[in-house]
């Protein structure tokens, strides 16, 4: 949904998860931020004990980051601004009724029934590492991918063991799959989806030679987890050392085509401009287009006071093309509203609204790296590209 001077898009996830994996939809509740995460504090009297206290600790001297970050921000803020102050003419309407999150029954709790692959995922590599003998692959040669396609309704023979380093594949033009490895352990697999699962130490090549063989992606997202302290101490996810990122076989993957890169960061002005200057360049892409995702509750407020000097209620997102490229069709900035998910550290889909600027529209080559769901139609690696696959994610929808 656009308004009509194209500042900003607005997504309806919990509708752009459920596209295309008919007669399953995602379940209700999954986007259901009615509050914010915090408001204004009020201001207490001068002479309150509160603000005698207050008064007391001295302000701290801001790092060169912080004032960074600040500048960064008062470069966004008007856009920002301009965008919510036309969001009550579209803001939906089906939103503005969502006042209470919906009520989930608490024995379906789909975390503690999905796997944790990352960790088995580390188990595997370890023991390859200890026990195999094969010499590397000669990168000048034709790497082999195994592959595995999903021909039937349900796949109970795969060993959860075999899962990584194999490209599984639902060929499929219309049906969902299932991928069982125990009863409680189900997966859904979109139609026209792939997946290969691995770390960067040992699959990154396996996915530049997929890609190269299908002649090159014409759109990649990839949503890297940056060093983050706070999410160091939750354990939410491992994190990862950003210079890792050029291990990525990127020259494989664009191959000869005028790629569209996206690339999620955090609000560290560290990390956007070691994207812009150092990551692209050395991928001989360039930067065209930087966006902002401002997540909103279904009340059409920000998660995140707007200039919160500690959390911002928005997310930046690079936008690259290969240098060569003359292809500028890209907005150099714009905005995209949603309400976030209630899982930690999900992304909105961005399938169409990227989607709309590749020069190849007929079946384009589209994948997501760091991956934690699937999609129709796209590519998707990672270690955990099952994560939000799990069945107890998705209900069966009636049939009319």
């Amino acid at each position: 949904m656009s308004n009509n001077k194209q500042i900003f898009d607005i997504i309806d996830s919990e509708q752009g998860f459920s596209r295309g994996i008919s007669p399953y939809r995602l379940i209700k509740g999954e986007f259901d931020v009615c509050q914010p995460y915090f408001r204004v504090k009020k201001e207490e009297p001068l002479d309150s004990p509160v603000a005698k206290k207050r008064k007391k600790n001295k302000p701290k001297n801001p790092s060169n980051a912080d004032l960074d970050t600040q500048k960064r921000h008062q470069e966004l803020r008007p856009q920002l601004a301009l965008c919510l102050e036309q969001l009550p003419e579209i803001w939906p309407d089906e939103w503005k009724a969502k006042t209470t999150p919906t009520i989930i029954d608490p024995s379906a709790d789909n975390e503690a029934q999905a796997v944790d692959f990352p960790s088995i995922q580390q188990m595997v590599e370890t023991a390859q590492d200890k026990f195999s003998f094969n010499t590397p692959p000669d990168k000048d040669n034709d790497l082999h991918v195994p592959e595995f396609e999903l021909t039937l309704a349900v796949t109970v023979d795969v060993d959860i063991f075999s899962i990584f380093n194999t490209v599984y594949i639902n060929k499929s033009l219309t049906d969902v799959k299932l991928l069982q490895f125990t009863p409680s352990a189900t997966y859904l697999i979109p139609p026209k989806s792939s997946f290969l699962m691995g770390s960067m130490q040992n699959s990154l090549d396996q996915l530049g030679s997929h890609i190269n063989k299908l002649g090159g992606a014409d759109l990649i997202i990839m949503d890297p987890p940056w060093p983050n302290k706070s999410v160091q101490r939750s354990s939410h996810y491992e994190t990862q050392d950003i210079y890792d990122l050029y291990s990525i076989p990127m020259d494989s993957m664009i191959s000869n085509k005028d790629t569209i890169v996206a690339i999620w960061v955090t609000n560290k002005p560290k990390f956007r401009n070691f994207i812009i200057n150092k990551l692209f360049p050395s991928w001989k892409l360039k930067c065209i287009s930087e966006w902002v995702w401002l997540k909103m509750t279904t009340q059409r407020e920000c998660i995140f006071p707007i200039d919160s000097e500690h959390k911002k209620p928005y997310e930046q997102l690079i936008i690259g093309r290969p240098i060569a490229s003359s292809d500028m069709s890209l907005p150099e900035s714009h905005i995209i509203v949603s309400v976030p998910s209630t899982r930690h550290s999900r992304k909105p889909p961005l399938h169409d609204i990227l989607g709309a600027y590749l020069n190849s529209k007929k079946d384009p080559v589209c994948v997501e790296m760091f991956s934690r769901c699937l999609y129709p139609g796209w590519i998707s690696w990672g270690n955990e590209c099952l994560k939000f696959q799990h069945l107890s994610f998705f209900e069966k929808e009636e049939s009319k």
